[in-house]
């Protein structure tokens, strides 16, 4: 039996710069109509950081839970980006190291529920230190710590982000 529900009709009742949200009516495989509400994004990079034994963390205030959070590396894909260009690009802006290699350790989708966004997760192993480009909107503190470290605070359920939670997971896989 094909399992893909078919589109109706679809309403776009939110245009932003980061998301759009669209209202679908489907028609399901079983042939029940339902309503799907679709978040649509352009994606995501996030980059695994070491420097000598250590990792790179970035610690931010997070509006939308209203707390500082723990968080890998990372950042949207501009339209039509490549995601290897946006990883190199975030890696330096946020980060202030230059990637001398990146290895692609896989991809993710957070939410696959209601959203379209794919996080496409990077190694780098080795880098060079230059400076620091921030968006105008960002204050990030960096933190390097040890893979062990990165494992009690989640073990103390300090770190939540998915980011970091599934890159460990394709970093231990794949590399260590």
């Amino acid at each position: 039996m094909d399992k893909k529900e078919k589109t109706i009709k679809s309403e776009t009742i939110y245009d932003g710069r980061i998301i759009t949200v669209k209202k679908d009516e489907v028609l399901c495989p079983n042939g029940e109509k339902s309503i799907r509400e679709v978040v649509t994004h352009h994606g995501g990079v996030g980059i695994l950081i070491k420097i000598d034994d250590k990792f790179i963390i970035e610690k931010q205030y997070r509006y939308a839970l209203d707390e500082e959070l723990y968080e890998l590396p990372a950042g949207k894909l501009e339209k039509g980006e490549e995601p290897l260009e946006a990883a190199k690009r975030e890696c330096l802006e946020e980060t202030g190291y230059r990637p001398l290699e990146m290895i692609h350790l896989g991809d993710m989708s957070p939410t696959c529920g209601y959203s379209t966004e794919i996080i496409h997760f990077y190694y780098c192993p080795k880098s060079v230190k230059e400076t620091r480009h921030l968006d105008s909107d960002e204050v990030i503190d960096l933190m390097y710590l040890s893979l062990e470290e990165i494992e009690q605070l989640i073990k103390e359920n300090k770190i939540i982000d998915s980011k970091i939670l599934a890159v460990l997971t394709l970093y231990k896989n794949k590399i260590a």
